[in-house]
């Protein structure tokens, strides 16, 4: 496996103190936000993507996915984010999220989505650039076998699935073998955070965990996954006592109005080490 951090979970650092620490903790690769926040805004990707790949590379780093928030609509956007991918030398890159709020019925926002992915698929595929559909609660793409839904009709070269299992707590859990068998070929990416289900003022909420206490058994996880044969990347997305300042893919609170924040090298010492017990158990 190889090992990644998503930028949003180091609002305080720059784009080259960022690498700077994910070097010194031994991680291989990057994994950029794209957002007008921070790390790297969407509107000076051209402008910055020879620069950003220069940096990365000279810490010994890949760019494992760009993460960003473009609406499947947007085919130019799409299209430009692929090129930028192909100037960092990285493979995938994350769409934005087509929203469930019942509004529409899914079966209409279902058949919308696929047109759009063929299109989007279609145009990206000459930078050699794969889009992955991330499982996220709030979308149509909730859990492993709804994610699967949506891209079953493509090629697994042209596009993936970035499996997320602590957004799968929060809505869409399936068992994990099951859901990771199903996805089969698709299975492109892996997001690692944690969560649990509390209840406050007698209602149910859900709030961002330590790596070792929420409800995702990483141990589980782990064994499931490599027994399904992945071998790529685990990219960390822990938010937990992060002091964020935004807002996240379906506008989930991410600030959690944490009151105390970790030591970002304690952080991302304890997290790697952390799954690194987890693959070797």
């Amino acid at each position: 496996m190889k090992f990644s951090v998503q930028t949003a979970v180091l609002p305080e650092l720059t784009r080259e103190q960022v690498v700077a620490a994910l070097r010194r903790h031994g991680y291989d690769g990057v994994e950029w936000r794209l957002h007008e926040e921070y790390h790297v805004k969407p509107s000076e990707l051209r402008e910055k993507a020879s620069d950003i790949r220069r940096l990365v590379r000279d810490h010994g780093l890949d760019v494992s996915c760009l993460m960003g928030y473009a609406p499947l609509a947007d085919v130019g956007l799409q299209e430009r984010i692929a090129e930028a991918c192909a100037v960092m030398e990285c493979p995938r890159y994350r769409p934005g999220a087509v929203l469930y709020d019942g509004t529409r019925s899914y079966r209409d926002l279902h058949d919308e989505t696929v047109d759009r992915l063929g299109k989007v698929i279609e145009a990206v595929a000459p930078y050699r650039v794969k889009p992955v559909i991330e499982t996220h609660f709030g979308t149509v793409a909730p859990s492993a076998s709804l994610a699967y839904r949506l891209v079953q009709h493509f090629d697994p070269a042209h596009v993936g699935i970035n499996y997320d299992p602590a957004n799968l707590v929060i809505e869409g859990h399936e068992a994990w073998q099951l859901g990771l068998e199903l996805i089969g070929p698709y299975l492109d990416y892996v997001h690692a955070k944690n969560v649990s289900w509390v209840r406050e003022n007698g209602v149910w909420r859900w709030r961002f965990e330590a790596m070792d206490r929420g409800q995702v058994d990483w141990r589980e996880v782990a064994r499931v996954l490599k027994k399904v044969g992945y071998d790529g990347w685990i990219s960390f997305e822990n938010f937990y006592k992060v002091p964020m300042r935004s807002r996240g893919y379906v506008g989930e609170d991410l600030t959690q109005e944490a009151t105390a924040s970790r030591d970002i090298d304690d952080r991302l010492a304890e997290d790697v080490a952390f799954m690194r017990a987890c693959l070797a158990g």
